[in-house]
């Protein structure tokens, strides 16, 4: 059995047609840099991005689109629609606009000063898609069908694609397929510049873990009074190694990690409860469930083994980001038509980290790609780190890429 995968071909008139895209997109490279830039500087956590949002609504009033409705999700998410002039079916495309509570080292001249930071690309993010919608506002006379461009709150925070769907983002007109960007340093084996795709499960199923275990304190010098919760926090903790290593296919990826333990207050006093809080990373429903199921059961039994209580609760909790198939082969011609071949890269593994845009595609069908932004010295710093930055330089690649899947994503393979 074989799935047959049909390839984009374009005609004399198509390649002169995503040539003058290419260029159009790198012209637009200053507009976008200057965007990231003055976004960059005032960096705005979870839903409260008043500042965010002014920039948005103030870029995309010059563009004469047929809705621009802003204030929504809860409270300062936008989107926008341009219809184009020949019909089709509706393509939303996405930029998450948040940033993160991380004090910026960058010692960049446009750092920002307020003790948040925009240290996961969500500035650039905001950048490429404004100019993107302002590539396809001139080319409306060849764009089929409508685009609708959503800015989305509180990615880092994981509801804020809820709430943007929640509002109507995907509907009047009903949104037919979706696409999402993510620049920086996810994957590695990327070049600055260079788009990556991937078929499937691309990103990680996440899930909060908070555990509490509850015991009866006492002084540290009469322990046989006592029921030690930070005792039973260790057995817990051991025991949670053996989910996956034991008890999870060895072929279905997962991760179950915790980062914080909190219990006790002084050195010689045995505390009344011990609480951990920790993450699950999954790509099967299936999987997180058996995981939750057993998790809870670990901390419940042992907490009982040791006459204390445990409980479990999980929160924030965002689906598996997959791919639809048939639309992430499609964004591969097309960008390889458009940027060349040496500029487009399958992606040969997921990654464990979680997306919120995975919410959108459990309502249409999508496609996530990641866009490399990296310098290739040392000023590649992981995601979320204080000293994090992006190639601006490339920022045009990501325009071209989201521009070129609206103009072309409609028509015919052969």
């Amino acid at each position: 059995m074989y799935i047959r995968v049909m390839r984009y071909k374009t005609s004399s008139k198509g390649r002169n047609r995503n040539m003058n895209l290419k260029k159009e997109a790198q012209a637009l490279n200053d507009y976008a840099q200057a965007l990231r830039r003055e976004l960059h500087s005032h960096p705005e956590l979870d839903h409260d991005l008043p500042l965010t949002e002014g920039v948005i609504v103030r870029e995309l009033e010059k563009l004469g689109l047929d809705e621009l409705k802003s204030g929504q999700g809860k409270g300062h998410g936008v989107w926008a629609t341009l219809r184009g002039d020949r019909p089709g079916k509706v393509l939303a495309l996405r930029a998450d606009m948040d940033a993160l509570p991380v004090r910026e080292e960058t010692g960049l001249p446009y750092a920002a000063t307020n003790g948040c930071m925009h240290a996961c690309g969500h500035d650039a993010h905001v950048a490429m898609l404004l100019a993107a919608a302002r590539l396809l506002a001139g080319a409306r006379a060849e764009l089929a069908g409508t685009v609708r461009f959503i800015f989305q709150p509180a990615e880092e925070t994981t509801d804020g694609a809820l709430s943007m769907i929640q509002a109507g983002a995907l509907e009047n007109p009903s949104v037919d397929a979706i696409i999402g960007i993510h620049t920086g340093s996810i994957w590695d084996g990327l070049r600055p510049g260079q788009i990556g795709w991937k078929s499937g499960p691309m990103m990680a199923a996440t899930t909060t873990v908070l555990a509490e275990l509850r015991g009866k304190g006492g002084h540290g010098a009469t322990p046989h009074l006592t029921v030690d919760p930070i005792v039973m926090a260790a057995e817990v903790l051991s025991q949670l190694q053996t989910l996956v290593s034991r008890e999870t296919s060895p072929f279905e990826p997962a991760v179950v990690t915790f980062g914080k333990i909190e219990g006790g207050r002084q050195h010689n006093i045995i505390a009344d409860s011990c609480r951990l809080s920790g993450t699950m990373r999954t790509f099967s429903h299936e999987t997180n469930s058996f995981l939750q199921e057993r998790l809870r059961a670990t901390v419940e039994g042992v907490a009982a083994s040791m006459r204390g209580h445990g409980t479990v609760e999980y929160v924030g909790q965002t689906p598996a980001l997959l791919n639809d198939p048939a639309l992430s082969f499609r964004m591969r011609d097309i960008l390889t038509s458009v940027l060349g071949p040496d500029s487009v890269q399958e992606l040969s593994l997921p990654s464990t980290g979680g997306e919120d845009f995975a919410e959108y595609l459990q309502k249409v069908p999508g496609a996530f790609f990641y866009h490399c932004s990296t310098f290739g010295d040392e000023r590649d710093q992981p995601h979320h780190n204080s000293r994090f930055d992006v190639n601006e330089s490339v920022l045009w690649t990501g325009v071209a890429a989201l521009a070129a899947f609206a103009l072309h994503w409609q028509e015919v393979s052969q």
